[in-house]
């Protein structure tokens, strides 16, 4: 009860901005493109995991049947 959902009125600015770098390797100047900020998820989860779970052999994935048996054992 003393903590309130947070709403749009809490959210701060988010500028957006782009950044162009020709690649010097392609005849296009072609690049990578938007991917970058996906990669970092999968790792924050399962450290989050890890973490939890006190579990430190780093072994992917954690599928459902693996943290459930992670729990257990614990």
């Amino acid at each position: 009860m003393d903590y309130l959902i947070p709403t749009a009125a809490e959210v701060p600015t988010v500028e957006i901005g782009h950044l162009i770098t020709p690649s010097p390797v392609h005849e296009l100047g072609m690049n990578d493109t938007g991917e970058g900020g996906a990669i970092g998820s999968t790792a924050a989860v399962a450290n989050a995991i890890a973490d939890a779970l006190s579990v430190r052999d780093g072994t992917l994935p954690f599928t459902p049947d693996r943290v459930l048996s992670l729990i257990r054992a614990k």
